[in-house]
C-alpha cells in the first residue's frame, strides 16, 4: 500500500519544530507548531481524516493505519508549509496501568544537591516497569524530608533522609511496538508517547483545578481515558473501552437505522437527558436495507434519548469505579472536566454531575496560539495537550526528570538547543 504519495526528500524539521499526532478511532489529527525564543508554541498547520485500521481506539491492522497516518501528516506539513520526520503519538488503550513509587535516599551532614535528586529519582525508576511492560510516564509527584512532605525542589535543605514519590504509567511493550511499527510505515519516527488523558488535561486544566484536584475524562470515539490531577500533576491515569461509537452503534440496533444515520441522529438531536416533550417529537429514521424511495420509519425521540443515556451512564459508573479502586478517588476532589468529541452531547455535564456527584464542566483546549474555530473544540484536547507536553518536557518544568534520566536525544534534545541558542 503506498504511504498516502508522501515525498521523502529532504524532510528535516526545522528549528523548534513539533508535530503531535492524535490517532484515534474514528479520526487521525495531526498539528505541527513551532516553539519560539520565548517558550510559546504557536501551530503552524492542522489536518483531520477519517481513520483507518482501529477499532477501540487500537490499531488492528497496521497497514491501514499507517496509510492514514502518512496522509494526515502530509496534508498537515502541507498547512504548515514544513516537513517533520518525528512526532509524538498518543495511546488511548491497552490496559494502561499507573502506580505511584517511593524512593528513600539517607543524607550526610551536607544541604541535598542534585546527586542526591538524581539518586532518588534513579531509584524510583528501577522498581518499574515489569517485563512485558513499557514506562510511559515518570512524573515526580514530590519530596519529603525527613518526614516533612510537599517540597517541590529539596536541593538546600538539610536532613538525614529524603522521600520521593513518582507516578510510573505504563502499557503492555506489544501496544507501543504496534504504534511505532504503524507510524513508521509513514516513514515517520515515534519520539515520545503520551497518554491521551494525561494529555487533554494539560490542555483543559485552569491551575487551580490541577492543584486542588480534578478529574479530566477525555471521551472518544472508541474508549475513554481518565486522569486525575492534585498538586499540579496526574496521579492517577486509566482507559475504559467505551465511547462514542459505541453510543452510535446502540442508537443504530435500537432503533434499527444505519450507522451513518444513527451517528448523524446522535449528532443533531441526542441528548444525556430528557425534556417533557420528548414522547411528543418524533424523529425520522432511515431503514436498514433495501427499502422504496420514500419509506421511513418514525419513532419518538424519548428513545433516543434512552439510548443515549443509558450508555453515557455505563461510562460514567465504570469512571467513577475505576477512580474508586484507588485513593485517586479522594485526590480528586469534587470537579470534573469532561472533554473529547462525545463530551459535545446535550446534557452530557448535567449527567456526569448526578452519576459521579462532583461539578462538572466541558473542557476546551487552550495554551497554545494559532488555534482555529475548528481546533479550539474540545475533541481536539489531546492533540493540543501534546504539544503543551513537549513544551513542559523540555523547558525543565514539572514532569520533565525524566529527560535527565538517560532519554534518547531527539525531538527534545532538538527543541532544548533551540531554546538555549534563541535566550
Amino acid at each position: 500500500m503506498k504511504n498516502a504519495m508522501r515525498s521523502f526528500g529532504s524532510r528535516k524539521a526545522g528549528p523548534g519544530v513539533v508535530a503531535a499526532l492524535d490517532i484515534g478511532t474514528s479520526k487521525t489529527t495531526c498539528l505541527i507548531a513551532r516553539l519560539d525564543a520565548q517558550g510559546q508554541m504557536r501551530v503552524l498547520g492542522r489536518a483531520t481524516q477519517a481513520s483507518q485500521g482501529l477499532r477501540n481506539a487500537a490499531i488492528i491492522d497496521i497497514a491501514a493505519a499507517g496509510h492514514s497516518v502518512g496522509a494526515v501528516v502530509q496534508a498537515a506539513e502541507s498547512d504548515a508549509k514544513q516537513k517533520v520526520d518525528a512526532v509524538i503519538a498518543n495511546l488511548s488503550a491497552g490496559q494502561i496501568v499507573s502506580e505511584r513509587v517511593q524512593a528513600s535516599v539517607s543524607l550526610s551532614d551536607q544541604a541535598i544537591g542534585t546527586a542526591d535528586v538524581s539518586d532518588a529519582l534513579a531509584i524510583a525508576r528501577s522498581r518499574g516497569p515489569q517485563d512485558g511492560r513499557a514506562l510511559l510516564h515518570f512524573v515526580p509527584l514530590g519530596y519529603s524530608v525527613d518526614g516533612a512532605k510537599g517540597i517541590r525542589d529539596p536541593r538546600g535543605l538539610f536532613g538525614g533522609q529524603l522521600d520521593l514519590e513518582t507516578l510510573l504509567i505504563t502499557s503492555p511493550d506489544g501496544v507501543l511496538r504496534t504504534l511505532r511499527t504503524a507510524v513508521g510505515r509513514a516513514h515517520l519516527e515515534v519520539e515520545d508517547v503520551v497518554v491521551s488523558g494525561y494529555a487533554a488535561g494539560l490542555s483543559v486544566l485552569h491551575r487551580d483545578e490541577r492543584d486542588l484536584g480534578v478529574t479530566v475524562i477525555d471521551i472518544g470515539a472508541g474508549s475513554t481515558s481518565i486522569a486525575v490531577f492534585s498538586e499540579g500533576e496526574p496521579v492517577f491515569c486509566d482507559s475504559i473501552p467505551l465511547g462514542g461509537a459505541h453510543i452510535t452503534s446502540d442508537i443504530a440496533r435500537g432503533l434499527s437505522t444505519a450507522v451513518p444515520y444513527a451517528e448523524r441522529l446522535k449528532t443533531l438531536q441526542g441528548s444525556c437527558l430528557p425534556s417533557t416533550d420528548d414522547d411528543r417529537d418524533m424523529i425520522e429514521l432511515v431503514p436498514i436495507g433495501d427499502v422504496e424511495e420514500g419509506d421511513s420509519m418514525q419513532a419518538p425521540r424519548a428513545l433516543l434519548v434512552r439510548i443515549i443515556r443509558a450508555r453515557m451512564e455505563e461510562i460514567f459508573e465504570m469512571v467513577r469505579r475505576s477512580t474508586a479502586a484507588t485513593d485517586a478517588g479522594r485526590l480528586a476532589g469534587g470537579a470534573v472536566v469532561l472533554t473529547g468529541g462525545a463530551s459535545q452531547l446535550h446534557g452530557v455535564a448535567e449527567l456526569a454531575n448526578q452519576v459521579l456527584d462532583k461539578r462538572a464542566r466541558i473542557g476546551r483546549p487552550g495554551g497554545v496560539a494559532g488555534l482555529s474555530d475548528m481546533t479550539d473544540s474540545p475533541e481536539f484536547a489531546t492533540a493540543v495537550g501534546m504539544l503543551l507536553y513537549a513544551q513542559r518536557r523540555y523547558s525543565g518544568g514539572p514532569g520533565s526528570a525524566v529527560l535527565n534520566l538517560g532519554k534518547t536525544p531527539g525531538m527534545f534534545g532538538r527543541l532544548g538547543a533551540f531554546l538555549k541558542m534563541n535566550r
